[in-house]
């Protein structure tokens, strides 16, 4: 394979090709052998995994080699004429009908754009009226609402401390943006978008226990006499002290749990069903009950680190993510509801910018009108 191919092709993949490399590249699909389409093939697969990509999306290479080949022949098939008028979507078939489609945008910076872009982080608090209390960006400073104080220790950190030792309900949320709280006892909690925590302060001495609506990351604190307990919509995770991401978001219609370390029992209210997760494990608790899904838990805390990671998900699951962290309406009636997306992309770029990934992953055409996300009824063209 030449080195000019090979260079092409790799703009291809990372989303940088320009129309005449792309009339080059079709050209060369046109007349390759099977010998060096197995090169190119081989070249895409060197390229995922010198990125080091997660063992459950590596799996998924084989399938995508026999797809991208089978695509490249069924192109080959059709009259220029037709190859041509539609070549820019044609390429995009190669790889992006296959289910392959991963954007890594490492260097990414916020750009300055008259486009939607991710909001600044903010904490809310409820005090016992329900009148909401805004914990602003000020390093250093101390926000107190009853008997809790929340002192600020960077713009996206705040620790909460009991100041009475009465337990107080406290009701805390975050509209379009992540955020982490470290707890009395050392634990920390890391919110992601449109997500609402609910506990008392100061903890009993026989327990911990908290309420999430969301998704929130936990690292708890390791106490024997008081285990930690999260509640979260059907299900209930028990820990001592471990770290773990729950995705309770009602949009989902289920709560997904992940383990990274130590040992959590799961279970679901209102049943005597109760399963151990192990480090590595992801469970999802919904309507039929608790089991056990393929989803790699690096994948699953991907937010955490400033990244949307989207592998074999659903457009719906997508849209309902950009909408919670951008602050927009979305219209999922005419999403398809075949379709799955492999992608990753940094959470700090604007939304246009990730409208535009997405229509590249998916080869539809989504629009933002009036703060909201619509889709068109025609394909790209």
């Amino acid at each position: 394979m030449a080195k000019k191919i090979e260079n092409i092709y790799k703009s291809y993949l990372n989303g940088s090709i320009n129309r005449v490399d792309l009339d080059t590249l079709l050209l060369y699909f046109e007349k390759a052998g099977d010998d060096e389409l197995n090169a190119l093939t081989s070249f895409a697969i060197e390229d995922f995994e010198a990125d080091q990509v997660e063992e459950s999306f590596a799996a998924h290479i084989p399938v995508i080699r026999q797809r991208l080949e089978n695509k490249l022949n069924e192109f080959k098939k059709q009259p220029i004429r037709l190859r041509y008028r539609k070549s820019w979507w044609a390429a995009a078939s190669i790889l992006f009908v296959a289910g392959l489609a991963t954007w890594f945008y490492a260097k990414q910076s916020p750009k300055h754009s008259d486009v939607i872009a991710p909001s600044e982080p903010i904490l809310y608090v409820k005090d016992r009226s329900g009148k909401e209390i805004a914990i602003l960006p000020k390093t250093d400073s101390i926000w107190t609402v009853g008997d809790i104080a929340f002192s600020r220790i960077d713009s996206q950190t705040v620790k909460v401390i009991a100041v009475g030792k009465n337990p107080s309900l406290q009701t805390i949320y975050t509209p379009n943006s992540d955020f982490r709280l470290v707890l009395e006892d050392g634990s920390k909690i890391t919110m992601n978008a449109a997500s609402t925590l609910r506990f008392q302060l100061p903890f009993t001495p026989a327990k911990r226990e908290v309420s999430l609506e969301g998704e929130g990351y936990f690292e708890v604190a390791h106490d024997v006499r008081r285990p930690f307990t999260v509640n979260a919509g059907a299900a209930k995770i028990e820990v001592l002290g471990t770290v773990f991401n729950v995705r309770n978001y009602a949009s989902d219609g289920r709560v997904t749990t992940s383990l990274m370390s130590g040992r959590i029992a799961l279970s679901k209210s209102g049943t005597s069903e109760r399963i151990v997760l192990r480090p590595g494990e992801t469970a999802v608790t919904d309507q039929k009950g608790i089991h056990i899904e393929n989803l790699a838990p690096k994948q699953a805390v991907a937010w955490t680190v400033g990244y949307f990671d989207y592998r074999d998900q659903s457009l719906r699951v997508i849209l309902s993510d950009m909408s919670r962290w951008y602050g927009v309406d979305v219209d999922t009636i005419t999403l398809p509801t075949d379709q799955s997306i492999y992608m990753k992309v940094r959470k700090n770029i604007p939304l246009q910018e990730m409208l535009n990934l997405l229509n590249e992953a998916s080869g539809l055409n989504f629009q933002l009108n009036n703060k909201k996300i619509t889709l068109k009824a025609t394909h790209k063209k």
